[in-house]
């Protein structure tokens, strides 16, 4: 594997690596500052936590966090892991996929916004499981993407964000994503893309993560977000998918709103986790079985 080292100039681009470590798969860079383990492959045990290290040391990161199943929580936890999130039943064998994490220094291991991350948890209780708005306007239309759509969706994520944890700037990086495990779904309005949204499909556990939400400002507070989640749930039903996850930004109010409303679980806070719109920010994880 190839160690990467900090890149401090203040122009590098808005991505990290995707990348395999012998059978596993991670995403790693000075953009987050953190390792991501996606995928555990657990052939790569026990060698693989101490190689986590290293390279986090190497390059200067201060998180580590593994998506891991429970099986595995000890060995984890003996290096330093803690656990932040959990989806029960994630894997295929009926084992709990846990979000542990480790943290390189202090700074990135205290938490920032906690009495606002605490009342936006409390409104989705007020608010868990209400019937949620899913129509949109007559004049707008919601649509599967395709691989054509990636240089327009590309265009919709960059007015969105300023910056985000992957790389949805590019529009090669959409295409891979749809031809590989993704499916993009958008509304557009007189044939311009107004807001998007996917799905990342784990075909092997019957999972998939709700993500990449994005709606233009004009048309926020309108219940597009919702419209799409309840069209991806009944698309990935469809597909035999039995889990769904998200991990949504702590102090948006509306996307933890929408997924209280149609029915998921809170499960936990991954602290100073993600770089999206412009800084590190703290994500909640949310499920729901279907």
């Amino acid at each position: 594997m190839k160690y990467l080292t900090p890149n401090t100039d203040d122009t590098m681009p808005n991505q990290d690596t995707i990348q395999t470590l012998k059978h596993s798969t991670l995403q790693h860079g000075p953009y987050n500052r953190r390792i991501y383990l996606m995928k555990l492959d657990p052939r790569d045990l026990p060698d693989i936590v101490m190689q986590l290290d290293m390279l986090a040391h190497e390059a200067g990161y201060d998180k580590i966090l593994a998506k891991v199943q429970r099986k595995h929580r000890a060995r984890f936890a003996s290096c330093g892991f803690i656990q932040e999130g959990a989806v029960p039943e994630y894997f295929r064998n009926g084992d709990d996929a846990l979000f542990m994490a480790k943290y390189l220094s202090i700074r990135r291991k205290r938490r920032v916004d906690t009495d606002d991350i605490k009342e936006i948890l409390s409104l989705c209780r007020q608010k868990a499981c209400r019937p949620a708005f899913n129509r949109i306007a007559e004049n707008q239309s919601a649509h599967d993407c395709r691989p054509a759509d990636a240089a327009e969706m590309s265009r919709l994520f960059q007015t969105v964000f300023q910056t985000y944890p992957f790389p949805v700037f590019e529009p090669g990086f959409l295409m891979d994503c749809m031809n590989s495990h993704a499916r993009y779904f958008c509304i557009r309005r007189k044939g311009k893309m107004i807001a998007v949204s996917a799905a990342e499909i784990d075909a092997v556990n019957h999972s998939a993560e709700m993500t990449d939400f994005a709606t233009l400002a004009k048309y926020r507070s309108r219940g597009l977000a919702g419209f799409l989640l309840a069209k991806m749930e009944r698309a990935m039903a469809q597909q035999g998918i039995t889990t769904l996850f998200s991990i949504a930004r702590a102090l948006s109010p509306a996307m933890n709103i929408t997924f209280a409303k149609f029915g998921y679980t809170y499960a936990g806070t991954l602290v100073n986790n993600t770089n999206i719109s412009g800084r590190i920010e703290s994500m909640n994880l949310w499920y729901k079985k279907i």
